[in-house]
Parts: C-alpha cells; sequence; structure tokens
C-alpha cells in the first residue's frame, strides 16, 4: 500500500504570490499602467506659440493664472486673472488695470467696479468664459504669464509678434498635439 500523503504545508501570504514571477510581472505593469494614465491625464495650463516651445503648467480645477501687460493705448500695466475650470474651459475671474479707455472694462454691464485702495487702481469683478486666450507678444506690452509662483516672460521665450495662445488641457492632449504639430513632444 501506498502510504504518500503531501505534508508540505499550504502556500499563503505574500511570499506565496511572489513564487509565481508572471503573476508578479503582471500587477507591476498594471500598477505602472495605472499611474502613466494617471499622470496623462492631469490637467495643465498649456502656452501654446506659433513657433517655439510649448509649455505646460501643472495645474488643477481652481488655481488661477494671470497675464499681466502694458495697454497698448492707455500705456498702463492690466493684469486680468482666470481660474482654472477643467479642459478647455477658464473663467476670467477678475481685471486690475489703472485706467479707463479704449479696450479697458469700465460699464457696470460688465461687471461689479471696485476702486482700490492702491493709489489709482481699479478692478472690475467678472466672470467670463474662455476656452482659450490668444494674443501676441509685443515688446512695447511686456507680456508675462504668471502661474503657480513663476513667471513666463512671453517675449524671451517667443520674441516680438509671436502668436501665443493659453489654454487648459489635459497632458495626454499636450503630448498629442505637440507630436501633430512638430513630430514630437
Amino acid at each position: 500500500m501506498d502510504n504518500r500523503i503531501d505534508r508540505t504545508p499550504p502556500s499563503r501570504g505574500v511570499r506565496s504570490f511572489f513564487k509565481n514571477q508572471l503573476k508578479s510581472l503582471l500587477l507591476l505593469l498594471v500598477l505602472l499602467l495605472a499611474g502613466s494614465l494617471w499622470y496623462a491625464s492631469q490637467l495643465v495650463l498649456a502656452i501654446l506659440p506659433e513657433n517655439g516651445q510649448a509649455l505646460a503648467v501643472p495645474v488643477r480645477p481652481g488655481d488661477v493664472w494671470r497675464y499681466h501687460y502694458k495697454h497698448s493705448v492707455q500705456q498702463t500695466p492690466c493684469d486680468e486673472y482666470f481660474r482654472v475650470e477643467g479642459p478647455r474651459a477658464m473663467t476670467m475671474t477678475h481685471t486690475i488695470y489703472e485706467s479707463f479707455g479704449v479696450g479697458l472694462p469700465y460699464d457696470a454691464s460688465e461687471g461689479q467696479f471696485v476702486p482700490l485702495k492702491e493709489k489709482g487702481k481699479f478692478e472690475m469683478i467678472l466672470n467670463r468664459p474662455y476656452s482659450s486666450v490668444t494674443f501676441r507678444t509685443a515688446v512695447q506690452a511686456r507680456p508675462a504669464l504668471y502661474c503657480k509662483d513663476r513667471s513666463y516672460d512671453l517675449c524671451t521665450l517667443y520674441g516680438q509678434g509671436t502668436k501665443v495662445s493659453v489654454t487648459v488641457m489635459e497632458r495626454y492632449a499636450f503630448w498629442l498635439s505637440q507630436i501633430s504639430t512638430h513630430g514630437r513632444m
């Protein structure tokens, strides 16, 4: 009579799982894929020049960025503030400027007008939705973008007269736009 009984203890716990290397490799690949998808779906503020290197600044819904420039007619500084809402969705929340005139909001129908305590400055509270903001750089205007405690001097980055679009998109969409435009990221 053959009395062979398997007396080895059953495998349990973490060590038994890692005995099977295929399962370990599969788990690692799934974790890498999940992390990559999460990273690629994060929002970025995309600064897209018509030529030159585009920039992507990581943002989240609710983050605020500011566009600063010198008004071409009034020759006074203007600051426009935008809140990130989601992909291709921003809201101009307010603008701060120093003078009334052509191209500057002044009518109560455009928003709530608030004189600031700072000498000669005004603020217009707005609620204007935008999918993107496009402008041309000009040395005279000294355009700059401020986001996440960083400043981007647009004339230094892209030169005089360059058309620049600013929008919010997922990181993967930014990558794809760069590949389709330049053949690289």
